[in-house]
């Protein structure tokens, strides 16, 4: 038995709509298709070589993929079928930059950053004036003091070739810049991977990445006071001790040498996150 493609009727339609937060561009084709055998399967019909793949096969604008295929058989000759193909983009807005006038491959499009903002909380040895952090004896706190500060956050998206594995998408998740980026100082951007999908936008097949980043001033290191009841005098370790040869809490100078009285410890950093290149990012 065969199956063959006729050709495309004159007949189909296309459209432009928002659907909630989605911009999604829609074309219908229909096509004759003719079987040697009026008992052709429906499945036979819609695999006929000719009519589009669903997931795969472009529309003639290069815009939208192929959703779904239809076949209706024609009412007066059973062998003759009427296949209907519909395509369909699926470009969110926001941050990805397709409403800018961008066009062509997605992957090379500029970002569109928004700001928000979050909430961290450390620990500091100094206050806003400089004056350390410690008791009326100018002993510090063993637990430190913690303040909460207002970071800003920005939220975008990120087109990406489809060859982009899936372990290299989830090693970018809580990273901070290995270098400079952006004129910001070295580990003080985080880097989040909100989420990630795999499909066609605007004709191409793509990764579209939603990330965050958020800046810190000061690093994103983990800052720890330098305090503890022992101290280094000469290589060897000695009791912090009172006057009273009570052993006590005492600020260390970063070395593992005492601070004088009233002033604050050192504060310690260590590295809480993997630093990376963010070189993969066009925001």
């Amino acid at each position: 038995m065969s199956i063959t493609i006729l050709g495309e009727k004159r007949e189909g339609s296309g459209s432009i709509r928002k659907q909630g937060k989605r911009l999604v561009f829609e074309e219908q084709y229909s096509y004759i298709v003719q079987a040697s055998d009026k008992n052709a399967t429906r499945l036979a019909v819609l695999s006929t070589a000719g009519i589009p793949r669903v997931g795969l096969t472009l529309s003639a604008g290069g815009f939208a993929i192929c959703q779904s295929v239809d076949c209706n058989r024609d009412p007066v000759n059973p062998a003759i079928w009427h296949v209907t193909a519909n395509f369909a983009s699926d470009v969110q807005e926001d941050t990805s930059g397709a409403n800018e006038s961008q066009s062509g491959d997605p992957t090379v499009w500029q970002p569109i950053a928004e700001l928000s903002f979050e909430t961290f909380t450390e620990v500091v040895a100094k206050d806003h004036s400089g004056a350390a952090i410690a008791n009326s004896a100018g002993q510090p706190f063993s637990s430190g003091i913690s303040l909460t500060r207002t970071l800003v956050r920005y939220d975008f998206e990120q087109f990406e070739p489809s060859s982009t594995s899936i372990d290299t998408i989830a090693g970018r998740n809580e990273t901070v810049n290995s270098g400079t980026f952006q004129g910001k100082a070295t580990k003080t951007l985080k880097l989040t991977v909100r989420s990630a999908s795999l499909g066609y936008y605007y004709g191409y097949k793509v990764w579209r990445i939603a990330y965050s980043m958020v800046y810190k001033p000061d690093d994103w290191q983990l800052k720890i006071l330098d305090v503890g009841n022992c101290y280094l005098s000469g290589g060897t370790l000695q009791p912090y001790l009172d006057d009273d040869e009570n052993r006590i809490v005492g600020g260390l100078n970063g070395s593992g040498g005492q601070v004088t009285a009233g002033n604050p410890p050192s504060i310690l950093n260590f590295d809480k996150f993997e630093a990376i290149s963010f070189s993969f990012l066009r925001v």
